[in-house]
């Protein structure tokens, strides 16, 4: 099966990887069909205050037309039913910055590296395009987990699930896991180790996927492992090159710039200065990204809606709101993890009060570093 799959010519590799993407895609829009409307009890969140935003019927028409566009794409491969899906993708994540989960950005990505080449370019040129994507979701995604909280909450989590194992094994294998999962990346780039590289991520994926079904949540990342398990066996184990450098300086044009600032200018932005947004850094699970409980004073307890109120939960009395929980409510992902968004939340939340520039009307607190 292995050699059906990967005696492949570059053409039907990046068509493989661009329905791969595509797939992914539109199983989780039907497992998170509400993150795709408006009409819905979680706000929308968008990225600039004068984009319109699509109302009953218009944003049901928006999904499903962007639903049927993919599908489409799948067996009619178009070029402009390529940019349709990259346009109105970046529309939609604008206008609801929930969107931008990682799954749908790395697809996004991908499918923005194979359509922004002219039709008959050479297909070894769009090839090393989307190995760029690759490389970076494996070696940013390592670099980034660097920092202190995912230490703390990588070795709580081994402690509580394999204590039964010397803590000086956990305690080492904890803070090599970054170096590990960026040297995924390296592995991929050198012809000697580029098969033991994909064996490690396929490993990887498949325990990520193992552990999502054992531990009974984070479901919606489960077709995003077992596409990239895929693409990397059809983009890698028979990928012959001349040396490491060369996905990065051969053919470069401004098609290989463009891709190349998303993969590696912004996320080395992020890295040194934080600028440019952390999951679309590759931040995947690094335990550093802030997630929030909004706490409420009496009056903005007893003045928020119904629907609000069915998410309190209460500390101490004291009513709060987790918004990782009432985002995957209706979106059935995580809240977005940047500041300006929990800051959009807030607004939004005081403007049920008399007056919502009351001072100590909701408090922020970051709850996922509580124990660091």
């Amino acid at each position: 099966m292995i050699e059906k799959i990967t005696n492949l010519t570059d053409k039907q590799k990046v068509n493989y990887v661009r329905i791969l993407a595509i797939l992914a895609v539109l199983v989780l829009m039907i497992y998170a069909p509400k993150l795709w409307i408006t009409t819905k009890v979680f706000p929308v969140i968008p990225l600039f205050d004068w984009l319109p935003i699509p109302t009953n019927p218009v944003d049901y028409i928006l999904a499903g037309f962007f639903f049927f566009i993919q599908v489409l794409y799948i067996f009619q491969n178009k070029r402009w039913q390529g940019w349709t899906i990259i346009l109105l993708y970046l529309y939609l994540a604008l206008v609801d910055q929930n969107r931008l989960q990682p799954y749908f950005y790395q697809s996004f990505l991908t499918i923005l590296a194979i359509e922004i080449f002219p039709k008959n370019t050479n297909y070894r040129k769009v090839l090393y395009a989307v190995i760029l994507i690759f490389f970076a979701t494996y070696f940013w995604s390592g670099i980034q987990k660097v920092n202190e909280a995912f230490y703390v909450q990588w070795l709580s989590a081994l402690n509580k699930h394999f204590s039964f194992l010397p803590q000086w094994f956990l305690v080492g294998f904890t803070y090599a896991v970054p170096w590990l999962e960026a040297l995924m990346g390296v592995l991929l780039l050198f012809n000697k180790t580029r098969k033991f590289g994909v064996l490690f991520i396929l490993s990887m994926h498949a325990i990520i996927t193992f552990l999502l079904f054992y531990l009974g949540y984070g479901y919606n990342v489960v077709p995003w492992n077992i596409q990239n398990m895929f693409s990397v066996i059809i983009i890698f184990w028979t990928l012959k090159t001349t040396n490491a450098l060369e996905f990065f300086l051969k053919f470069f044009n401004k098609q290989k710039i463009a891709i190349l600032i998303f993969t590696i200018f912004l996320p080395l932005a992020n890295n040194l200065t934080g600028f440019y947004d952390s999951l679309l850094s590759f931040h995947f699970f690094t335990a550093d990204l802030n997630y929030y409980n909004v706490y409420l004073n009496e009056e903005l307890e007893e003045n928020l809606p119904e629907h609000i109120q069915s998410f309190y939960r209460f500390n101490n009395g004291k009513a709060y709101i987790n918004m990782n929980e009432w985002a995957q409510y209706d979106n059935k992902v995580l809240f977005y993890p940047e500041d300006r968004i929990i800051h959009f939340m807030d607004v939004y939340l005081r403007s049920f009060a008399k007056n919502p520039n009351e001072k100590g009307l909701t408090e922020l607190v970051v709850y996922n570093h509580e124990n660091e």
